[in-house]
């Protein structure tokens, strides 16, 4: 943990938090930058493990941990098995 000045002047602490997810995890926090278009499928499908990852943290960290689940109702079925497929294959030990 570390303090740090905000833009509004007010000191706040920083507290790095691990939380454990699975692929399928991944996956839908990933469809859901999809949804709300942070990224496109095209653009899912050149990221590397850390650059997924980066975009699962974004999504939880502007919606919250269990905002991005309700959102991916309207993702379209093939986008979501190749997102979902996409993530499984490039994280082979979360199976």
């Amino acid at each position: 943990m570390r303090a740090q000045v905000y833009p509004d002047g007010v000191k706040r602490i920083n507290a790095k938090i691990e939380i454990p997810m699975t692929h399928q995890d991944v996956a839908e926090y990933v469809l859901s930058a999809i949804v709300n278009e942070q990224i496109n499928l095209d653009q899912v499908q050149k990221l590397n493990k850390r650059e997924l990852l980066r975009v699962a943290k974004d999504e939880i960290y502007c919606l919250g941990v269990e905002t991005p689940k309700t959102k991916i109702g309207g993702v379209d079925t093939k986008t979501d098995i190749i997102v979902r497929n996409y993530v499984k294959q490039m994280f082979p030990e979360l199976v």
